[in-house]
């Protein structure tokens, strides 16, 4: 059966299948089960040319929001950590991935800035990989069992106001993506903009 993260609940795993959509010439989304995520990572932005860049998406603080005027959380911080080799994207991976995976409020991407590919792992650990050549990574997808459709089925189309989705904040030995964020923070990653949620 599909798996999900930790820090997510979807109402019906067994509706997903482990497929993805081509978007010609500009993406591929994909539903990924949570045990494949973090090698099919790795093997994806290790086949991208450095430098490579690291997004990390969380929710601003219930302070952050009421300076800006809301009484509730409705608006993410986009944080990026530029010019990063492959085995510094290693680093962060091992550090931190396996947070970052299980959580459900954060979102975060690797790209290159060569050559503008992306992989983008969001809510609900819904995937979508930006190519301009998107069928490259058709191959990769396959290694790891997934098959092409041309309707994907994806979690969101599951949920209703009978059976919504959750994500919940996930936090390791006292470390959750906030600690991560401040962690990077001091190794150059930088706030680049705050988006509606």
């Amino acid at each position: 059966m599909f798996q999900t993260a930790s820090g997510v609940t979807i109402p019906f795993p067994e509706r997903i299948q482990e497929q993805f959509q081509v978007y010609e010439k500009q993406s591929i989304r994909a539903n990924i089960s949570f045990e494949k995520l973090k090698p099919l990572i790795t093997e994806f932005y290790q086949s991208l040319p450095e430098p490579l860049f690291f997004v990390l998406q969380i929710p601003l603080s219930i302070l952050e929001e009421r300076q800006l005027g809301f009484d509730q959380t409705l608006h993410q911080e986009v944080c990026y950590l530029d010019g990063q080799t492959r085995d510094q994207m290693d680093a962060i991976l091992n550090s931190y991935g396996h947070i970052l995976l299980e959580d459900g409020i954060s979102q975060f991407a690797i790209a290159s800035h060569f050559s503008h590919e992306e992989i983008f792992i969001q809510k609900y650990k819904l995937i979508d990989l930006y190519s301009p050549s998107p069928r490259r990574f058709i191959p990769l997808l396959q290694r790891y069992g997934l098959t092409e459709t041309d309707h994907l089925f994806t979690v969101w189309d599951t949920f209703s106001h009978e059976t919504p989705g959750e994500c919940r904040r996930v936090s390791i030995e006292g470390l959750d993506a906030y600690a991560i964020a401040e962690c990077l923070k001091k190794i150059g990653m930088y706030r680049a903009q705050i988006i509606e949620d």
